[in-house]
């Protein structure tokens, strides 16, 4: 797939709470979490001097998860689409991505393991990528990460999405 998140150490003397065993217990349900509404909207990243342009419109489902569509633009052909989605499943966030033509057409999930400071979203066993990281920079722009092993090699792509202007590009 091609698309297309520090733990504190505080102790107090004598009343510390039990150590998280994980990353994912010490940063999910932080009082400070990333709101998901903030993708909300169409974000785009222009790259190669505006040959290509990487799509996400994501909107809130009357099921209340979100929905979305990424899709990549080369010149005026579309090269790239894939369904998107936030939702929760056995009480667990997850982003789901699916490409008709990959993965027998089904969704590949990626657990929320963190929403502190970004979205972390993770799925180890998948083959590329494993981990995709939102970040929000402001209201207006979000830096996406998709990193993980292809072929035991490292890979880590990164976009830098802003808010779509309606009647541009």
């Amino acid at each position: 797939m091609r698309h297309s998140f520090i733990l504190p150490s505080i102790l107090a003397i004598g009343c510390s709470a039990p150590p998280a065993n994980t990353v994912e217990e010490a940063t999910l349900g932080n009082t400070n979490r990333i709101e998901l509404n903030g993708l909300i909207g169409e974000w785009q990243d222009v790259q190669d001097s505006g040959r290509t342009v990487f799509n996400e419109n994501w909107s809130r489902h009357p099921d209340g998860s979100l929905q979305g569509l990424g899709f990549v633009l080369s010149g005026k052909d579309t090269v790239f689409i894939e369904h998107l989605a936030i939702l929760d499943i056995d009480s667990e966030t997850h982003y789901a991505a699916t490409i008709r033509s990959q993965n027998n057409g089904q969704a590949v999930l990626f657990k929320l393991i963190h929403d502190h400071d970004s979205l972390v979203f993770a799925a180890p066993a998948h083959d590329f990528p494993q981990r995709i990281v939102y970040t929000p920079v402001g209201r207006e722009h979000w830096n996406v990460t998709v990193s993980g092993v292809q072929k035991g090699q490292a890979l880590v792509e990164h976009y830098h999405f802003q808010r779509r202007k309606h009647g541009s590009r």
